[in-house]
């Protein structure tokens, strides 16, 4: 049986370093986990900053003076990379053929530690991002998640928009990124992974040629904040569109939790595939949509289940009654939850063939639980749920009266009060 589970070693810095090694892969993931994202923004005047931040590491480096270089070093061997930002963290990352692994760890120490974040580049990148904002406000599902998650946490911080908004965006200095930085980027907040073909002790070595002085600034310590309780349930946004888009959201726990594992574990026994209730009874059955999909989020203090429909607008009351009709039909359906435990535990092996995929889902573990997540854990983790556990959160969180419901609708339908 191979190992599959993380080890986990110091370097010389303070900065925990995870390893798996892979001996039959032919690559090397390697990542750094940053502990701080959107929700440690100042809005109004930083919205968007840790996202545009991650898009200005890459724009040069003490060594790679462009882009256009960083990535070159990479690709010209096979490599690549990429980052993503998100309310609670941000991750660099990329993949390495073996025989350049040392390639990808160099550039994420650059990115890390010597960014020039060049003037004349800042003005060009906020465009692109720009760019990114319009994009997701004209695509009406990207639009949609944005409605939602506005109107699900309001006040929130988890109720701040990644992409941030066109006029923090365009108003970004160099500074600006300079003082996000001596904020959050400090060893306190980082997390070090390597996945693929590598011992522990030589990702240990390169990971300590990252070049920084030990400061004892703690890790970014965040309160948690519960959602306040509103009053209203729905939100009604009029577009030019042919179809009515919805979501359905209820708010859960903490991420980590049982009642959130178990709220995610229902959602895929919603929504596990085109044999699964969501799919077979709304879009086969009675021709309701084209797509449909359930899924949660897990963050630190609050998450959410949500559905998303797109639908006949004269239908789209009868898609929101049988959607909420299934979750109560589901919820104590104690061969649907076997189904969907064989459905994760195989999507689970085949994620563990992949040093990348294994790299994303240990940064994502890392966000919510402060560590990764090797294949035993989430194979109990799965094995663990129960179709008491599963009951116990519909009942606690997804009754129908706890959901919000936000429409993206045409703008001459007439909707009935």
């Amino acid at each position: 049986m191979r190992n599959l589970n993380f080890e986990k070693l110091i370097t010389k810095t303070g900065v925990p370093l995870y390893v798996m090694n892979l001996p039959f892969a032919q690559s090397v993931a390697a990542g750094i986990f940053i502990k701080a994202g959107t929700r440690e923004e100042r809005w109004p005047t930083e919205a968007g900053l840790a996202h545009a931040l991650e898009h200005m590491s890459f724009q040069g480096t003490k060594n790679f003076a462009t882009s256009k270089d960083l990535s070159a070093y990479l690709e010209e061997v096979g490599g690549g990379h990429n980052a993503w930002t998100a309310s609670e963290g941000t991750f660099y990352h990329n993949r390495m053929p073996i025989p350049y692994k040392e390639r990808g760890f160099k550039i994420l120490g650059e990115m890390l530690t010597m960014p020039t974040l060049p003037n004349d580049k800042i003005p060009i990148e906020m465009k692109n991002i720009v760019e990114e904002i319009h994009r997701a406000y004209d695509d009406p599902e990207h639009f949609l998640g944005i409605l939602d998650q506005q109107f699900v946490y309001g006040n929130h911080p988890l109720g701040k928009l990644t992409l941030g908004t066109i006029e923090s965006v365009s108003a970004f200095t160099q500074e600006s990124f300079i003082e996000f930085r001596k904020r959050y980027y400090h060893p306190g907040n980082y997390t070090f992974f390597a996945v693929g073909n590598i011992t522990s002790q030589q990702a240990l070595q390169e990971f300590e040629k990252i070049l920084f002085e030990p400061d004892n600034i703690p890790m970014n310590d965040r309160e948690v904040i519960p959602l306040s309780e509103k009053g209203e349930r729905t939100f009604v946004y009029r577009k030019q569109l042919e179809q009515v888009h919805i979501t359905l959201s209820a708010p859960l726990g903490k991420g980590t939790e049982k009642s959130a594992l178990s709220a995610s574990m229902f959602a895929t026994m919603l929504n596990g595939g085109m044999s699964f209730p969501l799919f077979q009874e709304v879009r086969d059955k009675r021709g309701l949509c084209y797509s449909i999909y359930a899924g949660t989020s897990r963050d630190s203090d609050v998450g959410e289940f949500t559905i998303g429909i797109g639908t006949d607008p004269k239908r789209y009351q009868e898609a929101i009654d049988v959607s909420l009709q299934l979750v109560e039909q589901c919820s104590n359906d104690e061969a649907l939850l076997k189904k969907a435990k064989d459905l994760r535990l195989g999507q689970l092996a085949l994620r563990f063939e992949h040093p990348g995929q294994i790299l994303r889902s240990a940064a994502s573990s890392t966000m919510v639980n402060g560590c990764p997540k090797g294949y035993d854990d989430f194979v109990k983790e799965i094995l663990d749920v129960t179709i008491e556990d599963v009951t116990t959160a519909v009942k606690t969180y997804l009754k129908p009266e706890q959901f919000r419901r936000v429409l993206l609708v045409p703008e001459s339908l007439e909707m009935k009060s």
